[in-house]
């Protein structure tokens, strides 16, 4: 029985590291990579690819997730130490049983996805040999769990375009809060500064949401097999794209209009004279993010300085992906670099520079 005593209950206790990794029972991170050491530093890095089961270990993915009503204390006065408890209506408790932790509050509806069902699903791409696990883990104490996977892709344009600097990543990512629905998606990332891109592909979502809900599991598992279908003709559109991006220059006027005034626009209210203090100060947060990408564009991690939309696309995500300060949301900014606000703008930019880019070639 989990009790909740009203209006002092706190479901959401925020872990103490700035980066919100979780901890292994041996107090090692609970994270994983191979072969590369991640910004943080922390977890266990691994030389060859590990198996689903070694990753679930390392990852401190190895637990499961209870759903548990809600009670809540009623005393009957005038004696305060006489109560009872009582069923708090239709609200249930997600709980971590290896630790006995609540993570979160949720309905009757809510159904949890186990870890090791959830990425259970990565398993037949795994012993295909077209995937290898690239990296995992928990944060803020298991509510948010993530695995991406690299895939083998060797079209020759894919080849061409990617080279070493862009890798074609998929990644399934749970919540056991309540707060999110379970993610499936495929990302190509930069290897040089670790920016998540994205794709302009116009008949096909990058990402698909699993409410946690009835058949959660058997919905994920068609989430990924649609997803993922066709995996090898879709990186060659996302290549062609990139390629144009590549050699589509910018002068500073359309990198203004393409990227800046999508990325961070400066609202009418706030582009005038005579503002209060609140509006100035929200006038330079945005100016301050307009002069951080354009600093990136031409000196962000591996640009040469060419001006191309590429490299202008890049300060975006640079930025958008390592400048938390600068990019702050109201809830989890994990959630909202894996489905949300921040990677919707950066998708709104790509969309802008690869539609300028095919326009200018034709």
């Amino acid at each position: 029985m989990i009790v909740l005593i009203l209006m002092t209950f706190t479901p959401y206790q925020e872990i103490t590291m700035a980066h919100e990794l979780d901890r292994r029972s041996d107090s090692t991170a609970a994270t994983f990579s191979t072969r590369i050491t991640p910004w943080h530093r922390e977890g266990t890095i691994l030389k060859h690819a590990p198996s689903l089961e070694e990753a679930l270990d390392l990852g401190g993915l190895d637990f499961e997730v209870d759903v548990r009503p809600l009670y809540t204390r009623i005393h009957s006065a005038p004696d305060v130490s006489d109560f009872t408890y009582e069923r708090a209506g239709d609200a249930f408790a997600t709980v971590r049983t290896d630790r006995d932790a609540v993570l979160g509050i949720v309905s009757s509806r809510y159904q949890p996805l186990q870890n090791r069902d959830a990425f259970g699903v990565l398993e037949p791409l795994l012993d295909a040999g077209l995937a290898s696990l690239e990296t995992g883990g928990s944060l803020r104490g298991g509510r948010d769990v993530w695995m991406l996977v690299r895939f083998n892709v060797d079209s020759p344009i894919v080849q061409e375009v990617f080279a070493d600097e862009v890798v074609p990543f998929g990644m399934i990512s749970n919540n056991h809060a309540g707060q999110r629905k379970v993610v499936v998606q495929e990302t190509p990332i930069r290897v040089v500064c670790a920016n998540t891109l994205g794709a302009a592909l116009r008949d096909r979502r990058r990402a698909v949401g699993v409410r946690h809900t009835a058949s959660v599991e058997a919905r994920t598992v068609e989430a990924a097999r649609s997803l993922w279908k066709g995996l090898v003709e879709r990186y060659d559109r996302v290549a062609q794209q990139y390629r144009a991006l590549k050699q589509y220059h910018l002068d500073t006027a359309l990198f203004r209009q393409l990227v800046l005034d999508v990325a961070a626009p400066i609202p009418a209210k706030l582009d005038k004279v005579g503002l209060t203090a609140r509006e100035e100060a929200a006038r330079q947060r945005v100016v301050a993010r307009r002069s951080r990408m354009g600093e990136l564009w031409g000196g962000g991690a591996g640009h040469s300085g060419d001006g191309s939309a590429w490299e202008a696309y890049n300060a975006v995500a640079q930025s958008v992906d390592h400048d938390a300060a600068l990019w702050k949301v109201r809830d989890s900014r994990v959630g909202a670099l894996l489905d949300g606000r921040l990677l919707e703008l950066k998708d709104r930019v790509l969309n802008k520079l690869v539609a300028s880019a095919e326009a200018a070639s034709e």
